[in-house]
């Protein structure tokens, strides 16, 4: 392998490496050039694009006109590149592929120390990679490390994924261990959504248990039950609605610890509503721009969410923000017992303002997330799991190694709505499929890729028994938790059936390490280490199968 490490020769506060480096340094270039690569672009965070960009193919764009605030979902940073023709954009892990011959760049500024997130800029027509850092607000002195990036080639998926396991700390698997190998579970978010309340709820954990299911009739080494969003009194107030929850939280996670699962609750901790108690309380708790106007800092939008669809971010520099989240996650895990957080929208950390103690933004997220995911057992002494989402990877790999890896799936193939209006980051079956196979290599080495949730139900789901089985299989395959959020006590014969078929497919592949390779675009072969076990996953015709190697 083949270290890069960048210092800086010069005070700077933002980009202080643009580095460029030429592919003959790195491989013959005479045989090898970025134009004919297909392009491993990794990603910013888990709802950015994620896979691999085929030659003389254009990266999905990461931006949109029409609803600004949606860039900060998907933009790298202060970045000073945008995709095009000739030039595509990836972060954290990436690689350049020639048929089986990788050649790989991992940032690793983050595995035993502190450094700023890192994007690579792929040039087609220069056939150059330069490399861009997100520091701004940083001061730096002469000589210090700026970046550090293991630049290696392989000659095979299995050998490139061995060598990203050795380069990167395996010790932080230790933080979800008690999991075992093959957990699973139900979610609430993709059946009902934000409508949910106590009975619901419990009618739910009811129906897991008392009848045939793909959680109940599977075997995982532990089971969870996620509550998601719709308890909240608003974004930003996290307090239990009475009138959903007129108990509270204690004698419902009671429930679910004696029916044998862990529970699990949905947060974002670091974005507001404007309108909240809190900010109303605490304004000056709201991240504000540079622009001498001072307005707020946009973290997205949801229409369920904010003025005008609109939330915003916190202030991370405070102190008394930091120990107003710190307080929240006691109250989650110590008073209410949850022992599974999803912890969602975490890159609104990441932006960038005018913080009330001034530096870098990665240094702020660090210390938050830090602070947010130090409980590693509660109270009674029982392990705590945190689920990372919408999480920048770089940054965020050793505090949450159970993480979504991909976009948010959706009960239909394809998001008509989002995709009228480009929206690269949209919550779709199609979409959320090609991240869990752009990131296959990440499993197990980085993190224990978490692909979202699978379907079988027929209300409200327009998706065809082939795609809910593609989607199942590939969650098999190439996923480390399976999740699925329907209503068990409403399972047809149907969907019994393709339940059945799932659970099959799991005792029989669950165990083994499975590659890819993409061969056309939306076609991948796939196979097991030992080679014993070949198969296809089709998107086009939404087929996936595995037998045995001739």
């Amino acid at each position: 392998m083949k270290t890069y490490t960048a210092h800086t020769n010069y005070h700077a506060d933002t980009n202080s490496i643009i580095e460029k480096l030429k592919l003959a340094d790195l491989v013959d270039e005479k045989e090898f050039s970025i134009s004919e690569a297909w392009i491993n672009v990794g990603g910013w965070q888990s709802w950015n694009p994620g896979f691999e960009i085929p030659p003389g193919k254009q990266q999905p764009s990461l931006t949109n006109r029409l609803i600004k605030p949606w860039n900060n979902y998907l933009v790298f940073p202060n970045t000073s590149f945008k995709p095009d023709k000739n030039l595509v954009l990836a972060q954290f892990i990436s690689y350049l592929r020639w048929g089986d011959f990788y050649l790989v760049f991992a940032s690793v500024g983050n595995v035993s120390r502190m450094l700023p997130p890192v994007q690579f800029i792929f040039d087609r027509r220069d056939n150059t990679i330069t490399i861009e850092i997100c520091d701004k607000g940083n001061d730096w002195r002469r000589d210090d490390i700026t970046a550090q990036i293991e630049i290696f080639t392989a000659s095979s998926f299995f050998e490139c994924k061995d060598k990203l396991r050795e380069i990167y700390d395996s010790l932080h698997f230790s933080k979800i261990s008690h999991l075992g190998k093959t957990p699973g579970g139900w979610e609430s978010w993709y059946n009902h959504y934000a409508n949910i309340n106590e009975k619901l709820i419990l009618e739910d954990l009811e129906a897991l248990q008392k009848t045939e299911n793909v959680i109940s009739k599977g075997t995982f080494s532990s089971k969870i039950f996620q509550i998601d969003d719709g308890w909240e009194q608003a974004l930003g107030d996290w307090n239990v609605r009475q009138d959903r929850f007129p108990r509270g939280f204690a004698p419902v996670v009671e429930q679910i610890d004696a029916a044998g699962f862990i529970p699990g609750l949905w947060i974002a901790p670091f974005i507001i509503d404007s309108r909240s108690q809190t900010a109303q309380k605490h304004p000056e708790w709201l991240l504000h721009d540079l622009n001498p106007k001072r307005p707020l800092v946009p973290a997205g939008y949801n229409p369920l969410w904010g003025k005008n669809g609109t939330f915003y971010c916190l202030d991370l520099s405070r102190d008394e923000v930091i120990d107003y989240l710190d307080k929240l996650m006691e109250t989650v895990i110590d008073e209410w017992g949850f022992r599974y957080i999803k912890l969602d929208f975490l890159y609104a950390g990441m932006l960038f303002g005018d913080y009330e103690y001034p530096t870098a933004s990665y240094k702020i997220y660090n210390r938050a997330l830090a602070k947010l995911t130090s409980r590693l057992t509660n109270k009674k002494g029982q392990p705590v799991t945190y689920l990372g989402c919408g999480l920048p990877f770089e940054l965020s790999f050793k505090y949450m190694p159970l993480s979504r890896i991909g976009c948010d799936t959706y009960e239909h193939w394809k998001n008509k709505m989002a995709r009228a209006l480009n929206w690269n980051g949209r919550n779709e079956a199609y979409l959320n499929l090609k991240d869990t196979l752009g990131h296959a290599l990440w499993n197990n080495t980085v993190f224990a890729n978490d692909p979202d949730v699978v379907f079988l139900r027929t209300q409200n789901c327009s998706l065809t028994p082939d795609q809910k089985l593609l989607i199942a299989k590939t969650n098999i395959l190439f996923g480390s938790q399976f999740m699925y959020s329907d209503d068990p006590g409403k399972e047809s014969t149907a969907e019994r059936s393709l339940a059945a078929q799932i659970t099959e497919f799991r005792n029989k592949y669950a165990g083994q390490e499975f590659g890819l390779i993409q061969t056309q675009e939306d076609i991948f072969k796939v196979f097991n280490r030992e080679r014993t076990l070949e198969g296809l996953i089709d998107l086009r015709s939404c087929h996936a199968d595995i037998q045995q190697s001739n």
